[in-house]
């Protein structure tokens, strides 16, 4: 009886867990939208001087996004995504950055 409660809880968990990951996948993935102009819609730019985003680390990512919106980041076309960081809260950097990190993973690859 106590590995079946054991076992019941763990699948409960790990089914939450994938929930959770798939509701956060999606909601970057609207948030992204506008991203993949430059970016691609698979997340592999459509433009030589754009860079691929499509499995990149999630804190990489939401650091740029942090410099762009401080100014931090100016170099190349770096005005284009200052101008794009300025309208995204910290929310929207950690969905956005959750999109492409995860995008090609196995566990979404069903999903594209």
């Amino acid at each position: 009886m106590k590995k079946w409660l054991i076992s019941s809880c763990i699948l409960l968990f790990s089914n939450a867990l994938f929930a959770e990951e798939f509701n956060q996948f999606e909601i970057g993935k609207q948030k992204a939208k506008v991203c993949m102009t430059c970016h691609g819609v698979d997340g592999i730019a459509t433009i030589d001087p754009y860079p691929n985003l499509r499995g990149q680390r999630a804190s990489y990512l939401i650091s740029a996004l942090k410099d762009y919106k401080s100014r931090e980041r100016t170099s190349g076309l770096a005005i284009l995504m200052q101008q794009q960081a300025d309208a995204l809260t910290d929310q929207d950097m950690k969905d956005i950055a959750h999109y492409y990190s995860t995008l090609g993973s196995e566990s979404h690859s069903k999903t594209e």
